[in-house]
C-alpha cells in the first residue's frame, strides 16, 4: 500500500461557488504532507469532506488504509483513524483540560467515567508535550497558545493514522513550535501521516516532505520540498511571481496624531506602557505570545478597565469607558480573532461591512439593505474580496476574505487611526500582500496605522518604527534604519541590548 490516504476527483459545490473542482490528494504513511494554496483555494473544504463535516459531490472517491472511506461526522472520522486540529479552536472553555482531551471518548469503568484514569493519562500526555498546566485546570483560564497545545495533545492521543494540522503554529511561541515539531517527528517515526496546512514558508520547508498545491478550487500539482523552492511554490499558489512580499509605499510622516501614556490595566496584564503614532506612519508592536500586546490595545479601546493612563487623539484628551467612546474619535481596532470578535458569521458580507458605520446605511432612520449593498460593493471591489455577491454569508468565505471584510467594516467608518491586531494571521501570501498595500495606501492618505504581529519579518517589512513589549511592560523601541531580528528578539526577551 503506497498511500495511507488517496482522494481522487473530489468536487464540492455551494450555492454560487464551486469550492473544489476534481482535486486529488495522496499521502503516504509516515509522511508530513503540506497542503498549500491561497485562501479560497479549497484546502479547508477538502479537509471538512475528509472529516465528514461536508459531503462531496458525486464522482469522487476516497480510500483510507486500503479500504473505501465513508464517514458522516468527525467522531466517525476519529474512530476510523483520522483526527484534525482546526485553525479556529473550539475548546469547551468551562470544562477541564482532561475533560477536553477525552470528550466523546471517555475512559469508562463498569459503564461509569473513570475520572482518575483520565486525569492520570492526561497528566502523562501533558508532560510528553512539555506543557506546564494542571489536567484539572479549566480551559477558560488558559492562554490561546495553551488551548492550541491541548488540541494537539487531543489529536495525538487518539492514535490516529492521519492527523490534519490546520495552521497549528498560528498562536504559539517559537519554543512551542519546536516542541510541536518534535512531536511531529516522533509521529512520523511511528508511521503516522500528517497533513500540514500553513502559510509560513519556513515551516513548510523545515518540517514537510512533500507538497500538494491548489488554486481556485483546482489541483495545480505536487512535488517534494527538496524539488521545490519558495519562489516556485508561490508561483504555483498564486499563478504569478511575487517578488516583493513586503511592499513599502513612500509616505510623508506628519505630526503625532495618537498617544497612549502610562497605560496600566486593572488586571495588571499591562503596566505603565506608552506608545504614540504620527500621521502617515506605521507603528509596529512586537513581542512574544503573552507579552501583553493585544491586552494593551484592548485596554486603550475600552474593552477592559484601566487603572491608570491617558489617551490623546489629535492632541485632545479622551475619556474611554467603552469602545463607542474611542470609535467616535476616529479610532478603529481590527481584532486578532476575526471569528469571535470581528464578524457576525451568520450575517451577509453587506451586513458585516456596514456594522460599525450603521448610520451611513439609514434612510428615514431605518436600515436600508439597498444602501448597505451599495456601500459594501465599493469595498468588495477595493479590497478584492472574493465573494459571489454581497449577500453571501460571511462564514462561507475563506479566512483571507473574512479578514478583508473585517477591515472593510472599519474603513467604511473613515477612521484616522487604525489598529490592526495580527491582520495577516492564517492568510496566504497573495492576500497578505493585498493587506500590506492597503496599509500603505491608508498612511499615504495621512492616516496612522498600528500593526501588532508575531512575525518579525512582517513588522520589519511594513513598519516605520517598532515598539516592543515583554511581560506586560514596554521593553524598547527601534527605528526602521536600526531594524534587525536580533535586536527585536532581545527586547522581546527583555534582555538588555
Amino acid at each position: 500500500m503506497e498511500y495511507i490516504l488517496d482522494m481522487q476527483n473530489i468536487s464540492k459545490t455551494f450555492p454560487g461557488v464551486k469550492a473544489l473542482d476534481g482535486v486529488q490528494l495522496q499521502v503516504r504513511p509516515g509522511e508530513v504532507h503540506a497542503l498549500m494554496g491561497e485562501n479560497g483555494a479549497g484546502k479547508s473544504t477538502l479537509m471538512k469532506i475528509l472529516m465528514g463535516i461536508y459531503t462531496m459531490d458525486e464522482g469522487g472517491s476516497i480510500t483510507f488504509n486500503g479500504q473505501p472511506y465513508v464517514v458522516h461526522n468527525p467522531k466517525e472520522a476519529m474512530d476510523t483513524g483520522i483526527a484534525m486540529i482546526h485553525q479556529e479552536l473550539n475548546p469547551i472553555l468551562d470544562m477541564t483540560v482532561y475533560e477536553n482531551i477525552f470528550v466523546g471518548r471517555e475512559i469508562r469503568r463498569h459503564g461509569i467515567v473513570d475520572k482518575k484514569a483520565e486525569i492520570e493519562e492526561a497528566k502523562k500526555l501533558i508532560a510528553e508535550c512539555g506543557l506546564h498546566v494542571s489536567p484539572t485546570e479549566t480551559l477558560r483560564h488558559l492562554t490561546v497558545a495553551q488551548c492550541q497545545l491541548i488540541e494537539i495533545i487531543k489529536a495525538i492521543s487518539v492514535n490516529a493514522k492521519v492527523i490534519i494540522m490546520d495552521e497549528p503554529t498560528a498562536a504559539i511561541t517559537d519554543r512551542e513550535v519546536e516542541l510541536l515539531f518534535g512531536h511531529i517527528r516522533r509521529l512520523k517515526a511511528n508511521g503516522v501521516a500528517i497533513i500540514y496546512i500553513s502559510h509560513r514558508m519556513d515551516e513548510i520547508f523545515s518540517i514537510c516532505d512533500s507538497i500538494t498545491v491548489y488554486r481556485d478550487g483546482k489541483y495545480i500539482g505536487r512535488g517534494t520540498t527538496a524539488e521545490l523552492d519558495e519562489s516556485a511554490l508561490i508561483k504555483m499558489m498564486v499563478g504569478r511571481e511575487i517578488t516583493d512580499v513586503f511592499p513599502k509605499l513612500e509616505t510623508k510622516i506628519g505630526e503625532t496624531i495618537f498617544e497612549a501614556k502610562h497605560i496600566t490595566r486593572e488586571d495588571n496584564k499591562v503596566q505603565d506602557v506608552s506608545i504614540s503614532v504620527r500621521q502617515g506612519e506605521i507603528l509596529g508592536i512586537g513581542g512574544l505570545v503573552g507579552a501583553g500586546r493585544s491586552e494593551l490595545v484592548e485596554g486603550i479601546f475600552g474593552m477592559h478597565r484601566l487603572s491608570g493612563g491617558e489617551i490623546y487623539v489629535k492632541g485632545k484628551k479622551v475619556q474611554v469607558h467603552s469602545p463607542a467612546d474611542i470609535i467616535k474619535e476616529g479610532v478603529a481596532l481590527v481584532t486578532e480573532d476575526r471569528k469571535v470578535t470581528g464578524l457576525n458569521l451568520t450575517g451577509s458580507v453587506n451586513d458585516n461591512i456596514s456594522m460599525v458605520a450603521i448610520n451611513k446605511t439609514l434612510v428615514n432612520g431605518l436600515y436600508s439593505k439597498a444602501k448597505a449593498r451599495k456601500l459594501s460593493a465599493e469595498y468588495i471591489e477595493k479590497l478584492k474580496i472574493k465573494t459571489p455577491s454581497g449577500d453571501q454569508i460571511v462564514n462561507n468565505l475563506s479566512g483571507g476574505n473574512q479578514q478583508k471584510v473585517v477591515i472593510s467594516k472599519w474603513l467604511l467608518n473613515d477612521p484616522d487611526i487604525i489598529i490592526m491586531d495580527e491582520p495577516t494571521r492564517g492568510i496566504d501570501v497573495g492576500a497578505k500582500r493585498d493587506i500590506y498595500l492597503l496599509i500603505g495606501s491608508l498612511v499615504q492618505q495621512g492616516k496612522a496605522v498600528i500593526v501588532i504581529s508575531s512575525e518579525i519579518p512582517e513588522l520589519m517589512g511594513v513598519c516605520d518604527r517598532i515598539a516592543v513589549m515583554a511581560e506586560g511592560h514596554f521593553s524598547g523601541e527601534i527605528s526602521r534604519e536600526e531594524f534587525s531580528q536580533e535586536s527585536i528578539m532581545r527586547l522581546a526577551s527583555d534582555i538588555a541590548v
